[in-house]
């Protein structure tokens, strides 16, 4: 199993964990069941295809070799990593929480935090395929994986969103446009503070050498 793969798994479990955590604090449920199966049918395949298809990084050879006595989870992996859950996971909370503060019912809150959910996912995919690239250069790189499982996560979503009867499996209301906008803004701005991480750490490896490359 790759770094990307780790960090990917760590981060993506964290918002699941928080949201299952919710009724605690005598708030809705918002995954059930049927939720949890939908995201590990993304989770899956993104760990057993898109990554595992990743070409190394650029540097790969330039880097010293791992210690012997290192550690498997490096802690600076696993630092990042759960900051890109607690990222998500925050984004998700103040969603449904506004959603229900402004008088919504269970089912939108759930649409519109669970959708924004798949977005998050989906980035989440797309970041960690590369710890030192920039997502305009990581979506560049061939992984036909990574497109398929894109494509099949959002026509699945789109099913999800738009048949009454997977609607009312899902205890989903019906998301409007600008419903679907504020949950493709939302997921996507969850994890933009880790692009700019990157952007960052790029111009210091400019001004470094090669070694300041961040690794996973």
């Amino acid at each position: 199993m790759c770094s990307s793969d780790l960090a990917y798994i760590v981060a993506i479990h964290i918002p699941i964990a928080g949201l299952s955590l919710l009724p605690l604090l005598r708030l809705p449920f918002v995954l059930e069941p049927m939720h949890i199966a939908f995201l590990e049918l993304i989770i899956d395949p993104a760990c057993t295809l898109v990554f595992e298809a990743e070409e190394e990084e650029a540097d790969a050879m330039r880097r010293p070799p791992r210690a012997p006595g290192e550690r498997l989870f490096a802690p600076r992996m696993v630092g990042l990593s759960m900051l890109q859950g607690a990222g998500v996971l925050a984004i998700l909370v103040a969603i449904f929480a506004i959603a229900l503060w402004r008088g919504h019912g269970e089912t939108d809150a759930r649409a519109l935090t669970f959708t924004t959910l798949v977005i998050a996912n989906l980035s989440l995919i797309v970041t960690n395929r590369s710890w030192s690239r920039g997502v305009g250069s990581i979506v560049r790189l061939p992984n036909a994986a990574m497109w398929w499982v894109i494509s099949g996560t959002l026509l699945f979503l789109v099913l999800t969103l738009s048949v009454p009867f997977l609607r009312g499996l899902f205890h989903f209301s019906v998301l409007h446009p600008d419903d679907l906008a504020l949950c493709l803004a939302a997921g996507v701005f969850s994890v933009a503070w880790f692009e700019a991480l990157k952007w960052i750490q790029r111009r210091r490896t400019k001004q470094t050498g090669p070694i300041s490359t961040p690794k996973p």
